[in-house]
């Protein structure tokens, strides 16, 4: 299973190629311009990881709910050609940045962080009251970070797609989601 997701793999070009196989421990930054492919590499990183660490809880979070749809295909088609099976949903899990109350379709890392640390969540509306307009998110995740005594290991892996857009509270919040062994 792992040959044929390599060989998939190459037929992207040799950076793309790296940054699917290669596995940093601590944080690793895939840069490109608009269309390079980076959201394709991120989703095939994600089958490529799941289908060598199937016991590991995935994350994958953006910042745009209509990436939602894509990343589900995505990683969905790459492990089915290569693995023959579909993912298990329940160890890749695709969030938006922000989610919500609602279910599984509706949930985020950010939501997830307030569920799983017992802190309190704020919708965007409050969280634009309370913290202003110019980045409601931002105020959102610090507040959690600094109201959860001990935080919850979620994730083994969380991939951000256009990390770039979010604020540095939320990506400091993903990084306190992890595992760290």
């Amino acid at each position: 299973k792992l040959k044929s997701l390599e060989s998939s793999i190459a037929t992207l070009d040799s950076q793309q190629s790296r940054a699917v196989i290669e596995t940093a421990h601590g944080v690793q930054r895939i840069r490109g311009l608009a269309g390079s492919g980076k959201t394709i590499v991120l989703a095939l990183k994600a089958a490529y990881l799941h289908a060598q660490h199937p016991d590991w809880r995935i994350g994958v979070t953006f910042n745009t709910r209509s990436l939602s749809g894509q990343f589900h295909r995505l990683i969905n088609t790459f492990t089915i050609e290569q693995t023959g099976d579909e993912p298990d949903w329940s160890k890749v899990q695709v969030l938006t940045a922000w989610g919500a109350p609602g279910g599984v379709s509706r949930d985020g890392v950010y939501h997830r962080f307030c569920v799983d640390n017992g802190v309190a969540y704020r919708d965007f509306s409050r969280a634009r009251a309370e913290f202003g307009s110019t980045d409601p998110l931002a105020g959102a995740c610090a507040a959690a970070l600094t109201d959860a005594s001990a935080i919850r290991q979620s994730f083994d892996v969380l991939l951000v797609d256009e990390a770039q857009d979010l604020p540095a509270e939320f990506l400091r919040m993903c990084y306190e989601m992890l595992g760290k062994e």
